[in-house]
């Protein structure tokens, strides 16, 4: 793919972030996602596997299907998160939000 296509494809994204309010600054929950995007998929996909596996008549079939299910879910959230991550880097980038820095004890 052609650097200039490429590039108008990013800012098209951006764009359409930006129209969907992808200037605000992340939530408490969206600062959390950016941070662990992948525990958190492996924790749903092993959620929704579950869900699939833990009736007592269980058959090979729904255990079968509770793995693709669950990995499935757990890619997408995975692509989510990660897109999220990379909105706060922007953010970041753009001077629009400052992350909060923790203070340690010495520093109060």
């Amino acid at each position: 793919m052609p650097k200039t296509r490429r590039r108008a494809l990013v800012e098209g994204f951006w764009a359409l972030d930006r129209f969907l309010g992808g200037k605000l600054p992340p939530t408490r929950v969206q600062l959390f996602v950016g941070r662990h995007p992948l525990a958190l998929a492996a924790a749903i996909g092993l959620a929704v596997f579950a869900v699939f596996a833990a009736p007592p008549d269980t058959q090979a079939v729904d255990i079968q299907a509770g793995l693709v299910f669950g990995a499935l879910l757990g890619l997408t959230y995975y692509g989510t998160a990660t897109y999220e991550r990379a909105r706060q880097r922007r953010l970041i980038r753009d001077g629009i939000w400052e992350p909060r820095t923790t203070t340690t004890t010495s520093e109060r």
